[in-house]
């Protein structure tokens, strides 16, 4: 005969007009909203994200062929005790970006790349993989900055100071994009003359 534990159960009633803690998901919203950061800057956000870390990938990988970091900086380094435990890492990176490499059949419609060494470009990869893993802790924080900035950024487009402007007769009127003060006229000012 089995013996079964029985657990009280306590119901939870949330009220939605309480300005209780909301937890932990309540101050991080809050701390958006506060940001001047709503749900709708997210796909910016998101993008930019992405644009930058594909670019950042793209320009070590650049920088790790023209500089070879394991024939120029590493080999000196080559007899210390860590040497032997990046080497393992190195390897799986290796054996990761040779497949990668292979699978990439539009690289070699690049022209700067088509003519390059397919191992060295699996090498630069490689090498480029290790440091930018070995520096994701200020990468992704950097990125996330950078995103955060970009959103505030975009969001202060189109705002213009509104400034006013004196119209014939002592009016004033606020002032308007180039654009759309070529189309429309001033308010209190027509464009067709009847004299």
């Amino acid at each position: 005969m089995s013996a079964e534990k029985h657990y009280p159960v306590t119901p939870v009633i949330i009220d939605p007009t309480s300005k209780e803690d909301d937890g932990a998901m309540g101050r991080i919203k809050d701390y958006f909203v506060e940001q001047g950061l709503g749900p709708k800057d997210i796909p910016v956000a998101f993008v930019f994200h992405e644009v930058i870390s594909v670019a950042f990938a793209a320009s070590t990988w650049v920088a790790c062929y023209g500089i070879q970091p394991s024939a120029t900086i590493c080999r000196p380094l080559a007899k210390l005790p860590i040497a032997a435990k990046a080497a393992g890492a190195f390897e799986k990176a290796l054996a990761f970006s040779d497949a990668k490499v292979g699978k990439m059949t539009w690289l070699k419609k690049v022209p700067i790349v088509k003519n390059a060494a397919p191992r060295r470009l699996t090498v630069s990869l490689a090498e480029s993989l290790m440091f930018r893993g070995a520096i994701k802790p200020i990468t992704f924080g950097g990125k996330l900055y950078l995103s955060y900035k970009f959103v505030q950024w975009t969001k202060t487009l189109g705002k213009e100071k509104e400034a006013e402007v004196d119209v014939k007769g002592g009016k004033k009127a606020k002032k308007r994009t180039a654009c759309l003060s070529l189309a429309l006229p001033i308010p209190g000012e027509s464009r067709i003359s009847l004299a």
